[in-house]
């Protein structure tokens, strides 16, 4: 069984860090124009050739989202962007736009184009007709069920990219232009301003059945006639950790993360938590079950009242939906116990464990919430006591919107490089020659790197083991040194630091 790629996203360098050193096998970012995230930082040309070499040089794909509806006079510069990315090493284009895709494919035909979600392909029709056209994958529309998705999969060429974690659109992927007509931002112009997270009214379809006033006279509709009230059109985030096995067995190539808009911790969470369960599937499949700790720890970084399987086995409906708020509602973590208003004093039952630095908002009645930090450490179970001001009542809810224990270690994951390229080498010390160092991979790069002649030793002869130890620091480099061959003169001398040049140089020679 081949096994799954898993693609994280990456909104800024940051982000990359933490996809990267976290287990991603790719990742898929956007330049300073043409791509759906617009308000993403993204990369300009010089950092996009530096995420890119960063990436190929840790055996990390690379994909660049150049997926947005192009005009005539975009059309040059977008064929420019596509070409500096082709020419830096990136391992793919996703593109939307089918004529820029149809240019790309014919006149760089060793770059791999892949079809955007916003393409809308919900069918195996679909699927082969891109397939016709040279497209090397497909990334399949959010609303397919996995027994849809099987089906593709096993009828056609083409490589498949299903979503697995992440927000989802209330509307079929691509197909939206609520953006676009209620505020002049198209999504399909990478500008979506998410009216769907806005609050609306759910109205009586028969509200004035006599009457003949049109739409727009009756939204002043009385407020008998409101059914209901809320962010109706405000999805949860998809959560797919139980569906890992399904996808893998229908025969998916890449499961794709959401989240170019999200910060690197949360970038490093959802990365290492799927990287997890992938591994776990493919050494034992029979003893694939989800931790609840690892569904708290996704829930921490961002939820919108809890998760959704989406369509994966069912179709849409209100359990899919965050009625009452759009954005992350965090994790829950106690229930008022006792409010005393005249101490500004609030006793919370708690249920999970607190640290100092925890943000958390209690939700109330009259208010959204009210926001506040931990001052103390405490134990699940503890009862603690805050000072705070508001109208808070008995059994108030009181969510933890912000985990400092869980972002500080999250930190330590991407802040230092532990992501290296095996690599291997050949030293060679022979009296009254150059030493010499070759350096290779396992992708057929090679170099070979000459110094200073080797001298016969004097009193002090240099030790094999003291040059062999020396050759494998590898330090900052990307690299580690998986195996070294040595031909070494047992009576003969070196300089150290002209041992600790020859390597730097292959080094270098090798990461160019």
């Amino acid at each position: 069984m081949k096994k799954i790629e898993l693609l994280a996203p990456v909104g800024d360098f940051e982000c990359l860090k933490a996809a990267v050193q976290n287990g991603a096998d790719s990742v898929y970012f956007g330049a300073n124009m043409f791509n759906a995230r617009a308000s993403a930082k993204n990369f300009d040309i010089d950092t996009l050739k530096q995420a890119i070499e960063y990436c190929n040089l840790r055996n990390v794909k690379s994909h660049l989202t150049l997926n947005i509806l192009i005009k005539n006079n975009e059309f040059e510069d977008a064929v420019f962007l596509a070409k500096k990315a082709y020419e830096f090493g990136v391992d793919s284009i996703i593109v939307q736009d089918f004529g820029l895709a149809n240019f790309l494919i014919k006149h760089f035909p060793y770059m791999s184009i892949h079809a955007s979600t916003q393409m809308s392909i919900h069918n195996l029709e679909g699927a082969l007709e891109l397939q016709k056209l040279g497209f090397k994958r497909v990334v399949l529309a959010r609303e397919l069920a996995i027994n849809e998705i099987e089906y593709i999969c096993q009828n056609c060429n083409l490589e498949t990219e299903a979503f697995i974690h992440g927000a989802l659109c209330i509307s079929y992927s691509g197909q939206c232009l609520f953006s676009s007509l209620v505020g002049g931002r198209s999504a399909n112009r990478g500008k979506c301003a998410g009216p769907c997270r806005l609050p609306y009214e759910l109205i009586s379809e028969n509200a004035d059945s006599n009457s003949k006033e049109n739409i727009i006279s009756k939204l002043s509709v009385k407020k008998d006639k409101i059914l209901e009230k809320g962010y109706l059109l405000s999805t949860k985030d998809l959560c797919g950790l139980s569906y890992i096995p399904n996808l893998i067995d229908a025969g998916v190539t890449s499961l794709k993360i959401e989240g170019r808009m999200k910060t690197p911790e949360y970038v490093a969470t959802v990365t290492k938590i799927y990287r997890k369960y992938i591994d776990l599937y493919f050494e034992n499949s029979e003893e694939y079950k989800v931790d609840p700790a690892d569904i708290k720890a996704l829930q921490q970084l961002f939820n919108r009242g809890g998760f959704t399987e989406g369509y994966y086995t069912s179709f849409a409906g209100r359990e899919m939906m965050s009625i009452e708020r759009p954005k992350s509602w965090g994790l829950k973590v106690g229930i008022v116990d006792k409010y005393l208003p005249k101490y500004k004093k609030v006793t919370i039952r708690t249920r999970e464990p607190l640290v100092p630095g925890d943000g958390l908002e209690i939700w109330t009645q009259t208010e959204p919430h009210v926001g506040t930090n931990v001052s103390k450490h405490s134990k699940a179970g503890e009862v603690i006591t805050i000072t705070l001001e508001g109208d808070i009542n008995k059994n108030d809810v009181v969510y933890r919107t912000f985990g400092k224990a869980l972002q500080d270690e999250l930190k330590k994951t991407y802040e230092k490089d532990t992501r290296k390229l095996p690599i291997y080498g050949m030293l060679r010390v022979k009296e009254g020659e150059p030493i010499s160092l070759q350096l290779w991979d396992n992708g057929g790069n090679s170099v070979f790197v000459s110094g200073s002649i080797v001298e016969p030793a004097g009193s002090s002869p240099m030790l094999p083991m003291k040059l062999r130890e020396n050759i494998s620091k590898m330090g900052a480099t990307p690299f580690v040194l998986a195996d070294l061959q040595t031909d070494i003169d047992r009576y003969i001398y070196v300089n150290i630091s002209e041992v600790n040049r020859v390597r730097r140089a292959a080094c270098e020679a090798l990461e160019a």
